[in-house]
């Protein structure tokens, strides 16, 4: 699967100046918030999706397997904001007897954890047009042009970076353990997870050294600089996208104040 960083070097909206991409994305984040509406979540995550897939060029099949990682763990997390306990089994839409109270699902408690979720989905997809089409590098340099601690843009190049060495890290030991039948059975699975887990940090620290030797030998002497595009980026209609940031205002607002949906 490629990476967030590969699908952005591709995209065909990378050349557009970063700002424009924050004034389109941000924005909606506080409005899916405020809104707190499945429906309005719903047209921010379609909104965005299409942006993602027509305008930037990423295929549908990678986007959503992008998408279903927070999916998966945004119902795992919000399993437990639908699961109450109560002495009266009456308010549950299905419940058991777990020694003297009853634990089970609510209608309150379901609704409230489907918000919860549809709103964290729209605003990752929110964040995802941003990560699908501009590199880190022209991401870091953006935050730098607007006056941001050099300090604080190198740590976010560098957590960055050493995110992804993790999962490069912990894809190679995977594999390495599936081509010794490491998952063949239960018993041999929980072994290799066990044995994942507890090198999983010694190696990517390990990497992570290594990683830092070979930028010292290319010359890092506590900034790390990354080459600008020779031409220059392209700015869409400031117009355009206040037209649909105003339209996706409305819409919030008639959401909220129960007027539409």
């Amino acid at each position: 699967m490629m990476t967030l960083d590969e699908h952005a070097a591709r995209s065909r909206l990378r050349d557009v100046a970063p700002v424009y991409k924050l004034f389109y994305a941000l924005p909606p984040i506080a409005m899916v918030l405020w809104a707190d509406s499945i429906v309005f979540s719903l047209l921010v995550l379609l909104l965005m999706g299409i942006t993602v897939v027509v305008k930037g060029g990423v295929r549908p099949v990678d986007y959503l397997r992008w998408l279903t990682l927070p999916a998966g763990f945004l119902l795992i997390g919000t399993i437990a904001v639908a699961v109450d306990a109560s002495a009266s089994p009456e308010a549950f839409i299905v419940s058991a007897p777990l020694g003297g109270v009853h634990v089970g699902v609510t209608s309150a408690g379901l609704a409230m954890a489907a918000h919860l979720c549809f709103r964290a989905l729209a605003s990752v997809s929110c964040l995802y047009v941003i990560a699908f089409t501009t590199p880190v590098a022209d991401l870091a340099r953006s935050m730098a042009s607007v006056g941001l601690p050099p300090l604080f843009v190198e740590m976010t190049l560098l957590v960055y970076r050493f995110v992804f060495q993790l999962f490069d890290t912990s894809s190679a030991i995977a594999t390495a353990q599936k081509s010794r039948l490491g998952y063949a059975g239960l018993q041999a699975t929980f072994r290799s997870l066990s044995a994942l887990a507890s090198n999983l940090f010694v190696f990517s620290a390990r990497r992570s050294e290594e990683l830092y030797v070979a930028m010292e030998c290319r010359g890092y002497d506590g900034a790390i600089r990354v080459l600008a595009p020779t031409s220059g980026a392209r700015q869409p209609s400031l117009a355009g996208i206040a037209l649909v940031e105003a339209a996706l205002l409305c819409v919030a607002v008639a959401t909220h104040f129960g007027r539409l949906f």
